[in-house]
């Protein structure tokens, strides 16, 4: 993927994803900014890239910020020059949202295909692209998988990011096996196509989605929620590095 300099608004960029690395992704959710901050500090000096969820109440039942009757106007999101920051958009009509959060900060734009009106996608992701943000697009387990691969063959996105829990929005929601099929036949069709899954992700299932075809590894509660999240991201870090390794070896 593309690393982009931020034109609209002059924001520093760090490297972008890359299809050669896996990642470890942790996932915050918050009510407020303060929360949201004081979350991204716990794991700033550990962690390379996090994702932000955000859900607007319509599209899945919860609401985080800025959905609850708070504002993002003028916040600036920390560590921006050695974090590589996502905004996950669980909402309806993400357009506004997703440049309100560029201009925040993030880097990267993970928008729920089932959120976009009937003929926008194309249109909004370049919007957020001519805003300086990577996009992704991410898409629940009972939609058709053509409705996101249908933009990665037309040149509109070149990341997919799997949901792998039945219901989106929540986090400690159990794995679900479906989504491994879904990483399987992504890679079997996109050689050079990031994916990304979300939900119910930690040791337990680290090596069977990378397996699967997998390079970005969205965790929530195992992380956010251990004893010591700093710990725990740098121990699912080195797994996923010693999974790597082994695969490049067995290449060679």
């Amino acid at each position: 993927m593309r690393s982009f300099h931020n034109r609209a608004w002059g924001l520093p960029r760090v490297p972008s994803m890359d299809l050669n690395r896996a990642v470890i992704e942790p996932a915050v959710m918050a009510d407020e900014w303060s929360s949201l901050t004081e979350q991204i500090d716990v794991i700033a000096d550990v962690a390379t890239h996090i994702q932000i969820d955000v859900m607007d109440g319509q599209l899945v039942p919860p609401f985080s910020f800025p959905y609850n009757k708070t504002t993002l106007d003028t916040q600036q999101l920390p560590h921006t020059d050695s974090i590589q920051f996502a905004a996950h958009l669980m909402v309806q009509h993400p357009q506004e949202v997703g440049l309100r959060f560029i201009h925040a900060g993030v880097q990267r734009v993970v928008a729920q295909i089932e959120g976009f009106r009937t003929g926008e996608v194309a249109r909004v992701c370049d919007e957020w692209k001519l805003a300086g943000a990577e996009v992704m697009l991410s898409i629940m387990l009972d939609t058709p998988l053509d409705q996101v691969t249908d933009f990665v063959e037309a040149g509109v996105v070149d990341a997919v990011q799997v949901m792998s829990i039945a219901q989106i929005g929540y986090q400690g929601r159990a794995f679900d096996e479906r989504a491994l099929i879904r990483i399987r036949e992504l890679r079997e069709r996109y050689a050079d196509v990031i994916i990304a899954v979300d939900g119910g992700v930690g040791e337990h299932n680290l090596k069977r989605l990378f397996d699967a075809g997998a390079t970005v590894f969205g965790v929530g509660s195992a992380i956010m929620k251990a004893d010591d999240p700093r710990q725990t991201l740098a121990h699912l870090q080195n797994l996923l590095d010693s999974y790597a390794q082994r695969f490049q070896h067995t290449r060679a």
